[in-house]
């Protein structure tokens, strides 16, 4: 591994994937997220799969899911894509 600016820069594939500096995310596998995906099912297993060997090979996995703010206090981004996503109307009835 070499190094650059107080930093440890990986060289190869082992040295970019050892477990101690490596993490596995798993984004939004909710159950109402899931069951709006054609083959859900195949998806899950995939992830419990990667999961598993994540798991043996040491590596944290952190879960995250995406959460909306109310339309009072969403930014206009958020916003318009939930307008363009669920067929929102941005101003109140």
């Amino acid at each position: 591994m070499e190094r650059a600016y107080g930093l440890q820069v990986p060289q190869n594939l082992n040295e970019a994937c050892d477990p101690r500096r490596l993490g596995l995310i798993v984004y939004d596998m909710q159950v109402g997220i899931l069951s709006q995906i054609k083959e859900g099912a195949a998806v899950t297993a995939n992830v419990a799969e990667v999961l598993r060997a994540a798991r043996r090979a040491g590596i944290r996995v952190p879960f995250s899911r995406h959460m909306s703010l109310p339309k009072e206090l969403m930014g206009v981004g958020q916003l318009r894509g939930a307008c363009a996503t669920r067929g929102m109307r941005a101003s109140p009835p």
